[in-house]
């Protein structure tokens, strides 16, 4: 990994000077009507695809016993205090 140097950290400043500057001229009710415009339309393609009133299927037993089987155990040891009195 190399060390950046100032002529990168200069292209970072010009960079972040430009998107201040267009973030600067955007006509907030433009930006807001075309962010519910599309929340819009990402909500209907979803509810055509997804087709959330499906009826689900259900799993197997077996692959229902393996999503809740127990991952390890835990295993406590003697009282610190008392091994560190001894």
């Amino acid at each position: 990994m190399r060390i950046p140097t100032a002529a990168d950290w200069s292209k970072v400043f010009d960079a972040a000077e430009r998107v201040r500057g267009r973030l600067a001229s955007m006509d907030a009710g433009k930006v807001a009507t075309r962010t519910v415009g599309g929340a819009t339309i990402l909500t209907a393609s979803f509810l055509i695809v997804a087709n959330p009133h499906a009826t689900p299927t259900s799993d197997p037993s077996v692959v229902v016993a393996a999503r809740i089987a127990p991952v390890g155990t835990v295993q406590l040891a003697g009282p610190i205090i008392a091994s560190a009195a001894e």
